[in-house]
């Protein structure tokens, strides 16, 4: 049995430890709350940036022209953008989300399509790299805190690769924030896009539509901003989902660590009970002796 000296020893080891994860909760809880006002401040914008691609899609412009609309470009390479934190103690977000891309790219592959990878975040870039996985791009240190900026250096690359054919479409995984407790994996197809995925208010008049200098010239500027913005907003969400994943995962482990000294201290009181019953015992012992 252990001595009282060794379970007051696990009792403050374990009490550190309850402090450590209950700091990081509460920080992760700022984490998550920050990142969610990021995401509501950039809702209007992608918004904005979407109707006014729809508006001219919908006017006499030729939108196949655009080499980010789908034509007749046959799809042999394909790039997927995997999401993921830059550290661990998350619970399964990182796991999720990487394993999510690896099925995709097994399809991807059995489709008779090249896949490489593009990752954002430690945790991506080490399971891709276990895996096997072709990394052509990497960014790391940015996922849990991401900025506007950094999304539009990675929609540049990412377009670059594109126009210059060293991939024919792009998927993103990442990972969704519905609450605190609550963050799905998704997949989606960023490029080729769809002119049928932008549509317009019914009933609005195109026809009075004007667009300075041009429309195709203004479908240019909007197409590599939209972008962007989805980028941010992939990244936001996950950035938000990660931090849920991490609050959750170290408020359990405060309970654990609640529940772990509630047993060691009554483990204490036993064996100082016992201790005490035991010196009970040899000094009526010792008594009975000496009469």
């Amino acid at each position: 049995m252990a001595t009282m000296r060794d379970i007051k020893g696990r009792i403050r080891s374990v009490t550190t430890t309850k402090k450590t994860t209950k700091a990081m909760n509460l920080v992760s809880s700022a984490k998550m709350a920050r990142a969610r006002g990021k995401l509501n401040a950039a809702n209007p914008y992608f918004k904005l940036v979407r109707r006014a691609i729809s508006e001219i899609l919908h006017t006499e412009v030729a939108t196949m022209e655009h080499p980010v609309f789908e034509g007749e470009r046959e799809i042999k390479k394909t790039l997927v953008v995997v999401i993921a934190n830059d550290r661990g103690l998350c619970g399964g977000y990182n796991a999720n989300v990487t394993k999510l891309a690896a099925n995709l790219a097994v399809r991807l592959t059995n489709e008779g399509k090249e896949v490489a990878f593009l990752t954002i975040g430690n945790k991506a870039r080490d399971f891709m790299r276990r895996a096997g996985g072709n990394i052509i791009a990497q960014y790391n240190g940015i996922s849990e805190s991401p900025t506007i900026e950094d999304a539009r250096e990675i929609i540049a690359d990412i377009l670059s690769k594109y126009e210059n054919e060293e991939c024919d479409e792009v998927f993103v995984c990442f990972t969704e924030f519905k609450s605190a407790i609550s963050y799905i994996p998704q997949s989606l197809r960023f490029l080729p896009m769809s002119p049928k995925d932008f549509t317009v208010e019914k009933g609005r008049d195109m026809s009075i539509m004007k667009f300075e200098p041009s429309a195709k010239e203004v479908l240019g500027y909007a197409i590599p901003k939209y972008l962007g913005t989805a980028m941010y907003e992939c990244m936001i969400t996950s950035a938000a989902s990660g931090q849920g994943a991490t609050m959750t995962a170290m408020d359990s482990a405060t309970e654990n660590a609640e529940n772990i000294i509630g047993d060691l201290t009554l483990m204490l009181n036993r064996v100082r009970q016992a201790a005490i019953t035991q010196e009970i015992s040899e000094i009526v012992g010792g008594a009975n002796a000496l009469e």
